[in-house]
């Protein structure tokens, strides 16, 4: 089974706790600032230690934002929007 994919139907899946969330339910969102600035969409994810990063697409680059409590503020699932408190710097420092 080494490299297969396994799929489930969404309906076969555990229900999270909640703010714990299936990585496919973040793809495709828009990540917006407590200002109202849309920064861009999840495109992927990167699973590092201790740390999950939200890759967001902004036009043709893209942003590594942490995907922690600190930061990501609210996750709407219904609405596909993640609210996020950027530190300073942190978009011209991670633009890939």
């Amino acid at each position: 089974m080494v490299g297969l994919e396994i799929l489930l139907p969404e309906e076969d899946l555990l229900t999270l706790d909640k703010n714990n969330f299936y990585f496919f339910q973040i793809i495709g969102s828009s990540v917006v600032t407590k200002e109202g600035e849309e920064i861009g969409k999840v495109k992927d994810f990167l699973c590092i230690q201790n740390n999950d990063l939200l890759v967001v697409a902004k036009g043709s680059r893209e942003i590594l934002i942490p995907f922690t409590y600190s930061i990501c503020l609210k996750v709407n699932l219904e609405q596909k929007e993640i609210l996020v408190d950027l530190p300073e710097g942190l978009l011209e420092l991670n633009e890939i």
